[in-house]
């Protein structure tokens, strides 16, 4: 979903990678643990990150490398930065554990994974990656063309920040993860803003 090169991936945030699937594996892994600061500075990593770094064939994710830098270096198109953002302002206003499902594929696996995030005080969010199961794949070669979003916009209200799930629901941002599968898309469909049925009813009833 980020427009990164494939060897680049960084737990939570998934890559647009295209290949066969071949055979699925369960995984007992321990965690993948890193955190973030009130201004989104990656700041502490667990040993396992510098594994997880080094089985992607990715040293230029060390966390020696990538440490107080911006989480948003790593992720280029708008659609996914935007989703990230909305998960963080609500994980840091709730302060409440929230567990996701997403997907980090390499080049010859596609991994199927789970995070938690966590506010830990003052800002600072904890990310808790662990990997469900992955598929081997034959690595298909990149693509000269980019590849563009498919389906319907997804639509979010300015106001609320909740999602259009269909059917007349409007989702919270963590629901419409879950729902929608945002975090487990190759591509995600660009975002177009409005307002959702409450919200716009709030607003009248005040004019």
């Amino acid at each position: 979903m980020i427009s990164l090169p494939a060897k680049k991936n960084i737990p939570g945030f998934s890559t647009d990678d295209q290949g066969r699937r071949e055979q699925i594996m369960t995984e007992d892994k321990p965690e993948v643990v890193y955190r973030i600061n009130a201004h989104d500075i990656l700041i502490s990593f667990n040993k396992e990150w510098d594994i997880f770094a080094a089985e992607n064939h990715s040293p230029a994710m060390h966390s020696e490398k990538v440490g107080h830098t911006s989480i948003w270096a790593y992720i280029h198109d708008f659609e996914t930065k935007h989703i990230h953002e909305t998960l963080l302002t609500r994980v840091r206003a709730d302060r409440q554990l929230w567990q996701l499902p997403f997907r980090c594929d390499s080049p010859e696996m596609r991994r199927f994974m789970e995070m938690d995030i966590i506010h830990v005080g003052q800002g600072t969010v904890e990310y808790r990656c662990r990997t469900l199961h992955t598929e081997k794949r034959q690595p298909l070669p990149p693509s000269p063309h980019a590849v563009q979003p498919q389906g319907p916009f997804l639509r979010m209200c300015s106001w609320c920040k909740k999602m259009d799930g269909g059917h007349d629901a409007w989702l919270e941002i963590e629901d419409a993860v879950v729902a929608l599968d945002l975090l487990g898309r190759d591509t995600l469909p660009p975002i177009s803003h409005t307002m959702c049925d409450h919200c716009l009813a709030t607003l009248e009833s005040k004019t």
